[in-house]
């Protein structure tokens, strides 16, 4: 052991590897582009809620994870209206839209390489309901502060990722998140009751509406379809049925939760479109079951 510590500094050196170049590409200096700064300020109706400078997007290209991606604009959505709007824009013009609140993800699914949509600064805001028992929330709201609301009524959010004092409610659903001690009995998927979401179309469908089912089913028939295919294929095949709900019983899986699939009973599995981990819908509200809080003597 002593003959380790006396050994000479020289001998653990490690070289220096070469710097990543970090510069902003040149062609950032002068923002967003002319064309695309007036047509979204045009569409909005407010060139406060566009951010087109340099530093802006420079500012978010980056998030919690090692990646950096630079947006050709940012959008601070107001609401619903301005999240349609936007998205068909987008469409017409072929640009990739992605959507981003406490950007605290490591893996970097918040940032992207188009219009970049934050729905964090307009989207603040919760109510309790049910004793408690129920939390209404914006996808804005900070996590810890939706649970020191909650907290006087002797409940707590279920996820309890490591990021809570900074994430969002809707960046937890929106990625499944868990967290150390909730594993996977009260994470997102478990927790959440029902929720309003706004799709790449523009159809806006709240699962907590007695006619969710047929109301989706009728606007998004391409989507039904597809979301019923994949549980029929799931349930005509026990074995990898079987094999997702044991590795989702340990936690070990990643990328799409394909668990959500089998375990419903519905025609349309409307239900299920939020489970996956991915950036194809917005949601302007949520409504999350609690969990009673552990005491401890």
């Amino acid at each position: 052991m002593r003959r380790l510590f006396d050994a000479p500094a020289r001998t653990y050196e490690v070289p220096s590897p070469r710097p990543t170049a970090d510069r902003a590409p040149d062609r950032l200096a002068a923002g967003t582009d002319a064309w695309l700064r007036a047509d979204l300020e045009a569409l909005l109706g407010d060139p406060d809620v566009v951010l087109t400078r340099a530093i802006d997007l420079v500012r978010y290209a980056t998030d919690a994870s090692p990646y950096r991606m630079f947006p050709r604009a940012v959008v601070l959505a107001r609401s619903i209206g301005d999240v349609q709007e936007v998205l068909a824009y987008a469409h017409r013009k072929r640009l990739p839209v992605t959507f981003r609140a406490a950007g605290t993800s490591l893996s970097g699914q918040a940032q992207g390489d188009g219009i970049l949509v934050e729905v964090q600064r307009h989207w603040i805001g919760c109510t309790v309901e049910e004793g408690g028992r129920v939390l209404r929330s914006r996808p804005g709201t900070i996590l810890a502060r939706a649970n020191a609301i909650l907290k006087p009524y002797g409940y707590r959010l279920g996820p309890d990722p490591a990021s809570k004092t900074a994430c969002t409610v809707g960046g937890v659903i929106a990625n499944n998140a868990s967290g150390m001690c909730c594993g996977v009995v009260e994470n997102s998927y478990r927790t959440l009751r029902h929720l309003t979401f706004v799709l790449p179309s523009g159809t806006v469908v709240d699962t907590g509406a007695p006619d969710a089912e047929e109301r989706f089913a009728a606007a998004e028939p391409a989507i039904a379809a597809g979301l019923l295919e994949i549980r029929e294929a799931l349930l005509a095949d026990p074995q990898a049925a079987g094999r997702i709900a044991a590795k989702y019983r340990i936690k070990n899986t990643t990328g799409y939760a394909m668990n959500a699939f089998p375990r419903r009973r519905s025609r349309s599995c409307a239900g299920s479109w939020w489970a996956p981990r991915g950036r194809w819908a917005s949601s302007p509200r949520r409504s999350s079951r609690p969990c009673p809080t552990t005491r401890t003597t």
